[in-house]
Protein backbone atom coordinates (compact mmCIF):
# COMPACT_ATOMS: atom_id res chain seq x y z
CA UNK A 1 0.00 0.00 0.00
CA UNK A 2 1.48 3.34 -0.98
CA UNK A 3 1.21 6.40 1.17
CA UNK A 4 0.57 9.89 -0.12
CA UNK A 5 3.35 12.40 0.47
CA UNK A 6 1.21 15.51 0.18
CA UNK A 7 2.77 18.69 1.52
CA UNK A 8 0.95 21.20 3.66
CA UNK A 9 2.31 24.42 5.06
CA UNK A 10 0.98 26.29 8.07
CA UNK A 11 2.38 29.56 9.34
CA UNK A 12 1.73 30.09 13.03
CA UNK A 13 2.05 33.48 14.67
CA UNK A 14 3.15 33.77 18.28
CA UNK A 15 3.06 37.16 20.00
CA UNK A 16 6.29 38.33 21.59
CA UNK A 17 5.46 40.30 24.73
CA UNK A 18 9.00 41.24 25.69
CA UNK A 19 8.43 44.94 25.22
CA UNK A 20 10.43 45.48 28.43
CA UNK A 21 14.18 45.16 28.15
CA UNK A 22 15.52 42.36 30.28
CA UNK A 23 12.52 40.01 30.09
CA UNK A 24 13.29 36.39 29.22
CA UNK A 25 10.55 34.29 27.62
CA UNK A 26 9.85 30.86 26.16
CA UNK A 27 7.33 30.59 23.33
CA UNK A 28 5.91 27.34 21.96
CA UNK A 29 4.36 26.28 18.66
CA UNK A 30 2.58 22.87 18.56
CA UNK A 31 2.44 20.79 15.37
CA UNK A 32 -1.22 19.97 14.60
CA UNK A 33 -0.83 19.37 10.86
CA UNK A 34 -1.82 15.71 11.06
CA UNK A 35 1.62 14.14 10.79
CA UNK A 36 5.32 14.80 11.05
CA UNK A 37 6.31 18.35 10.07
CA UNK A 38 9.53 20.12 9.21
CA UNK A 39 10.37 23.60 10.52
CA UNK A 40 11.14 25.50 7.31
CA UNK A 41 11.39 29.05 8.67
CA UNK A 42 11.42 31.09 11.87
CA UNK A 43 10.98 34.85 11.44
CA UNK A 44 10.68 37.75 13.88
CA UNK A 45 8.56 40.75 12.79
CA UNK A 46 9.25 43.86 14.84
CA UNK A 47 6.50 46.02 16.31
CA UNK A 48 8.18 49.34 17.03
CA UNK A 49 11.71 48.51 15.88
CA UNK A 50 14.79 47.07 17.60
CA UNK A 51 18.12 48.92 17.87
CA UNK A 52 21.05 46.55 17.46
CA UNK A 53 23.29 46.55 20.53
CA UNK A 54 26.38 44.40 21.10
CA UNK A 55 26.12 44.63 24.91
CA UNK A 56 22.37 44.62 25.58
CA UNK A 57 20.47 42.32 23.25
CA UNK A 58 18.18 39.32 22.98
CA UNK A 59 18.86 35.96 21.38
CA UNK A 60 16.07 33.92 19.83
CA UNK A 61 16.85 30.18 19.86
CA UNK A 62 14.58 27.63 18.15
CA UNK A 63 14.67 24.03 19.35
CA UNK A 64 12.80 20.78 18.75
CA UNK A 65 12.81 18.11 21.48
CA UNK A 66 15.61 19.96 23.27
CA UNK A 67 17.88 20.16 20.20
CA UNK A 68 18.72 23.63 18.88
CA UNK A 69 17.86 24.11 15.21
CA UNK A 70 18.96 27.75 14.91
CA UNK A 71 19.31 31.11 16.59
CA UNK A 72 19.65 34.83 15.93
CA UNK A 73 20.76 37.74 18.09
CA UNK A 74 19.64 41.38 18.01
CA UNK A 75 23.19 42.72 17.81
CA UNK A 76 25.18 44.42 15.05
CA UNK A 77 26.63 41.17 13.66
CA UNK A 78 23.28 39.34 14.04
CA UNK A 79 20.03 40.98 12.96
CA UNK A 80 21.39 44.53 12.93
CA UNK A 81 18.86 47.28 13.62
CA UNK A 82 15.33 46.15 12.73
CA UNK A 83 12.87 48.80 11.55
CA UNK A 84 9.25 48.89 12.70
CA UNK A 85 7.58 46.12 10.69
CA UNK A 86 10.98 44.77 9.67
CA UNK A 87 11.62 41.04 9.42
CA UNK A 88 14.63 39.17 10.82
CA UNK A 89 14.95 35.55 9.66
CA UNK A 90 16.67 32.81 11.62
CA UNK A 91 19.21 30.60 9.84
CA UNK A 92 18.10 27.02 10.52
CA UNK A 93 20.30 23.94 10.60
CA UNK A 94 19.85 21.45 7.79
CA UNK A 95 19.95 18.49 10.16
CA UNK A 96 17.04 16.13 10.79
CA UNK A 97 16.52 17.72 14.21
CA UNK A 98 14.06 20.16 12.61
CA UNK A 99 11.39 17.42 12.30
CA UNK A 100 8.47 17.80 14.72
CA UNK A 101 6.19 14.89 15.56
CA UNK A 102 2.41 15.37 15.50
CA UNK A 103 1.63 17.07 18.82
CA UNK A 104 5.30 17.96 19.33
CA UNK A 105 6.43 21.50 20.02
CA UNK A 106 8.87 23.98 18.58
CA UNK A 107 10.34 26.07 21.40
CA UNK A 108 11.52 29.63 20.83
CA UNK A 109 13.59 30.77 23.81
CA UNK A 110 14.38 34.46 24.25
CA UNK A 111 17.46 35.06 26.39
CA UNK A 112 19.27 38.29 27.15
CA UNK A 113 22.79 39.63 27.25
CA UNK A 114 23.46 42.58 29.52
CA UNK A 115 20.19 44.28 30.37
CA UNK A 116 18.49 42.86 27.27
CA UNK A 117 16.56 44.87 24.71
CA UNK A 118 12.86 45.34 24.01
CA UNK A 119 11.58 43.01 21.27
CA UNK A 120 7.85 43.62 20.88
CA UNK A 121 6.42 41.93 17.81
CA UNK A 122 5.60 38.54 16.39
CA UNK A 123 7.50 35.31 15.86
CA UNK A 124 6.29 33.33 12.83
CA UNK A 125 7.13 29.60 12.77
CA UNK A 126 6.50 27.93 9.41
CA UNK A 127 5.88 24.17 9.46
CA UNK A 128 5.53 21.90 6.44
CA UNK A 129 3.89 18.52 6.83
CA UNK A 130 6.13 15.85 5.39
CA UNK A 131 4.43 12.59 6.34
CA UNK A 132 1.01 11.47 7.44
CA UNK A 133 2.38 9.13 10.13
Amino acid sequence: MSQSNEFYTAQLYIPVNSATAGNVDDLFCVNRLGGKAKVTAVDYVSDGGVTADNSNNKTFTASVAGVSIGSMTTNVAGTGTIADGGVASMTLSGAGSNLVAEGGAVKIALTKAGSGVAVAGTVAVTLQRVRAD
